[in-house]
């Protein structure tokens, strides 16, 4: 019988990458480097307006994408919670019942995912 996590884990000790996140390794959220257009700061506005929130981890590749679709200033002015660098954040997160990243929430509405510009505008009503 295989054991799938064992098999992982080998397999990033392999390639020299760490089982768990590394204390104090920059957030993806810092490396955003494309200028932001007026409509990707319109909509990050108006998300963090309408109570949309943005759940995320630093370490995870697809929040990282979920932000570069917004560029550098509108990306900071996401309604964002990182789940993974303190203990407040990972509460926040679990009382949520945060259970993949990224992870929208708007009101009883949810969901998992990168979301294009266009699926986040229709997702929160904003169309």
């Amino acid at each position: 019988m295989t054991r799938p996590f064992a098999t992982l884990a080998l397999s990033l000790l392999a390639l020299g990458l760490p089982l768990l996140p590394v204390p104090g390794r920059s957030a993806p959220a810092e490396e955003v480097v494309s200028p932001s257009r007026p409509d990707q700061l319109r909509l990050a506005d108006e998300l963090q307006r309408k109570g949309a929130i943005f759940y995320g981890a630093w370490w995870c590749s697809h929040c990282f994408h979920q932000k570069n679709l917004f560029g550098t200033e509108a990306a900071r002015l996401l309604p964002y919670v990182e789940c993974d660098k303190t203990d407040d954040g990972r509460e926040r997160c679990r009382k949520a019942g945060i259970r993949a990243f990224p992870t929208w929430v708007l009101g009883d509405k949810r969901s998992e995912g990168v979301m294009t510009l266009d699926e986040l505008r229709t997702w929160a009503g904003l169309r």
